[in-house]
């Protein structure tokens, strides 16, 4: 039976995971998100342009940056990607694991996960080549696959697919509104946190004080960011699967 989305309670639902498993997420996201972001800011800071650089200097100076950091950047988002999968498991496991527990129970899964990730981006960028919408629909199907695999115990790939790809079935429209309205109120409040904070923090302090400090919000602030859709990701697949999600998941085993 298809459940309907009820955007109001996913909402709740966001909001009460993220009060119940505060310590635990703030700590997995502040190691594996934080600390590696702030290292590669203060290491590796982008590069300034000058005033009066055209739009293909500045293109050419961060195409060479990234150029030069591929290494670290893909090091960090493979962390990210591994703090993503230890805050569901503190959500969504049933036995309310510890979060060196959830480190261990994450490591287990990690290879499927990114290769079922890899799987997941392919299908919606050859979908985005036909007009974009289709590619946008492919993604909205496979949104809770990830929370599949952690909640369910799932660890192929296709399973977890095939699960998101039901549990969506008659709710793609709510899932996506429900995501862009999150999405675009979270951004919005981080750029205008990061430019009043930098604003004030700029007036108040010398410049290289100052640069620290701005980054060091802007770095708390993207981390608070990942948290939320981390738990609205979680929230969503509590809310399609309904109470009864081990049972009924046993027809897609």
């Amino acid at each position: 039976m298809t459940r309907k989305l009820d955007l109001s309670a996913c909402w709740n639902d966001v909001m009460q995971l993220f009060r119940a498993n505060r310590e635990l997420l703030l700590s997995v996201a502040g190691v594996f998100i934080l600390l590696p972001s702030l290292a590669f800011a203060f290491f590796s800071p982008q590069p300034a342009a000058p005033a009066d650089a055209t739009f293909e200097v500045i293109y050419q100076n961060l195409q060479q940056f990234y150029s030069d950091n591929i290494v670290w950047i893909v090091l960090i988002g493979l962390l990210n990607g591994f703090a993503s999968i230890v805050m569901l498991v503190l959500m969504l496991d049933r036995s309310n694991p510890n979060v060196s527990e959830a480190m261990r129970r994450g490591l287990t899964i990690i290879l499927p996960y990114y290769a079922m990730g890899v799987l997941s981006g392919i299908l919606t960028f050859l979908g985005s080549l036909a007009f974009i919408l289709p590619g946008i629909y492919i993604f909205v199907k496979l949104i809770v696959a990830g929370a599949v695999m952690v909640a369910e115990r799932k660890h192929s790939i296709n399973v977890p697919l095939r699960r998101s790809w039901a549990l969506t079935k008659g709710n793609s429209g709510r899932i996506l509104l429900f995501v862009i309205v999150v999405g675009i109120t979270a951004f919005f409040v981080y750029i205008t946190s990061v430019t009043v904070f930098g604003l004030i923090i700029r007036l108040a302090l010398s410049a290289e004080i100052a640069d620290t400090l701005t980054t060091l919000v802007d770095a708390v602030l993207s981390m608070l960011l990942t948290v939320l859709m981390v738990c609205v990701n979680a929230a969503l697949y509590r809310q399609l699967a309904g109470p009864d999600a081990q049972d009924v998941a046993r027809e897609f085993s």
